[in-house]
Formats: structure tokens, sequence, C-alpha cells
């Protein structure tokens, strides 16, 4: 059975969107180079609340998952994310899970990925207050690393102007799709220097499809070039310790 038949979004998506499209202007862009089908990890850059609701309609018609954390799911003090949270069937991540309650969410998306759909994560693991791009978590690497599936990066920008008159003013947020890529095929498991390696790897895909303004943490970091989704998902230069 697959972890969700997505009919419940596919409804409200007929509401939501023009609501979204009655705050912002969007503008996606390149979304071409999302595969029509097959097991996809979407890597995104997170600013605002709404966020995920824009990654999510910039997806469809693909049916995509995210990861949440798990405060959107309290119904107080804004039950509206709450109730989005279960419309989208996001997944629920801990803030200082146990190691039982990681590995859940680790299998909980690898079934996600085996059923073939667009498993959405934020490998900043929060929002970014200053709109740059802060320093990656390991999550994303250890669940792409255990499923050999493809990433593509998806980013966003515009929606930190949602704040003060902001709201008024229906700023343009732009999300623009980079190539699915692959991370090496290592031997064994990594050590935590080579996990940040390939986290640095992974955002160094955000920071191609993002203006340098946001680049943050990473603006003058440059990770080893990943291996295009295309080819065989051979190894780069990275190689296991």
């Amino acid at each position: 059975m697959k972890p969700t038949d997505k009919l419940s979004f596919k409804i409200a998506a007929g509401i939501i969107k023009p609501l979204i499209n009655a705050i912002v202007r969007l503008d996606i862009k390149d979304k071409e180079n999302l595969p029509a089908e097959g097991p996809i990890i979407a890597i995104c850059n997170h600013m605002h609340l709404f966020d995920p609701i824009i990654h999510i309609i910039s997806i469809l018609p693909r049916d995509s998952i995210f990861l949440a954390k798990e405060e959107l799911f309290r119904p107080w003090p804004v039950p509206l994310f709450a109730i989005l949270m279960r419309v989208t069937d996001a997944l629920k991540v801990p803030r200082r899970g146990t190691d039982a309650e990681r590995k859940e969410v680790i299998v909980k998306s690898l079934a996600v990925l085996e059923e073939g759909l667009v498993l959405g994560i934020y490998p900043e693991g929060t929002r970014s207050t200053t709109g740059k791009l802060g320093m990656a978590h390991p999550g994303a690497v250890r669940i792409a690393l255990r499923s050999s599936a493809p990433l593509i990066p998806i980013s966003i920008y515009g929606t930190e102007k949602l704040k003060g008159m902001g709201w008024l003013k229906r700023p343009r947020v732009v999300v623009t799709f980079g190539k699915p890529f692959y991370l090496p095929k290592l031997d064994r498991e990594p050590s935590f220097t080579k996990v940040q390696q390939l986290s640095n790897l992974i955002m160094e895909q955000l920071c191609d499809i993002l203006p340098p303004e946001y680049h943050g943490e990473y603006s003058k970091q440059k990770a080893p070039p990943a291996s295009s989704a295309s080819g065989s998902g051979g190894k780069i230069a990275l190689q296991a310790e």
C-alpha cells in the first residue's frame, strides 16, 4: 500500500493554489528538469512557513511528501498548519528525537521513495531568519545513501518578503528546478567528515540555482561536482574513508 494516495491535497489544491496566487506572483522555472516518474529526493531551501506548500504546488502533478518539524502538527496556536500537515501527509520530524524516532523517520522516508514518489527535505532543518542558506544537517545525506535515489535541488526565494507590509505587495516568488544528480556509491558507512562533505555537495547544488545573495554559509565554499542523474550514478571525487 502506498504511504499516501494524496487525494486529499489534490482536492485542496484547487482551493490553495488561487490563495497562493493572490498572495504572491509565482514564477516556476526549469520544471522540465523534474523527472516525470520514479523516486527522487527534492532538496530545498527554506525561508517562510509557506515554502512547503509552494514547493508541493510547484511539483504537482507529481505526488510529493515533505518532512516537517513536529511543531507544525500541533493545533495550537496556529491550527491552519496542523491541518495542512495532515492534508499533505507530511512526515513528522521530532526536534530532539530519540535514536528510535530518527530511525522511524528514515524508514518512512525510504517507504515514500520505494513507492516512486518525491520526498521533500529541507537540509537546513529550519527556516532561515536571514534568507541566506545555513549549514545542512546530515539527514538528507543519510536518506540518499540508503535509498540510492537521485536528488534534485528545488530552490525558492521571494517568500522572505512576506512579512510586515510585504503581505500587501504580492511579491514575486521564484521556484527553480535544478538538474537531478546522484551522491557517490560508498562501500562502507561514511564517517562524520564524509557526511559533512556530501552535505556540502548537496547545498552547492542549491547555490547553483539561487542568486549569490542567498548563498549564506556556502558563499565561498565549493563542493566537488556531483554525478549527473542522466548517467550511471557512478562515483565522483569523494571516496569512502
